[in-house]
């Protein structure tokens, strides 16, 4: 083998290791809905909308709400990514930090403040839906 033919090999080795490490961090970002309980819905009212995660793979949406008990509880929902809202009426503005809304979402197994967003209501009564009603 000479020696450029032995560089060709190491670059291209190089870049195929590169794809696959690539390739394996896009699909663990990508999970299902097994930690979620998709048979319940959850409705919080007069959620204060504090964050708005506008990105792929998922959007992310985070707000406040007072418990039964009085106590400030903070949660964070998965939302489908921005190709998926944008058929549905959301941009990257619908929700704005201040915001309170009505949230319907599907909740962690595990009792934690996480969550699957289904649909925002807003005061004058607009809703968004994240997903088709089932």
């Amino acid at each position: 083998m000479t020696k450029s033919e032995g560089a060709y090999v190491k670059v291209t080795s190089f870049l195929a290791i590169v794809f696959l490490f690539s390739m394996t961090s896009v699909v663990m970002a990508h999970h299902g809905t097994t930690g979620y309980d998709m048979t319940n819905m959850v409705t919080l009212e007069k959620a204060t909308i504090t964050e708005i995660e506008w990105t792929n793979p998922h959007c992310q949406i985070r707000f406040d709400v007072t418990n039964s008990k009085g106590e400030l509880e903070h949660w964070d929902l998965e939302a489908p990514p921005p190709s998926m809202l944008a058929p549905r009426e959301w941009t990257r503005k619908s929700l704005q930090a201040g915001d309170i809304v009505k949230i319907e979402f599907h909740g962690a197994k595990n009792g934690s403040p996480f969550g699957i967003i289904q649909r925002v209501t807003f005061p004058n009564g607009k809703i968004l839906r994240a997903y088709p009603d089932r």
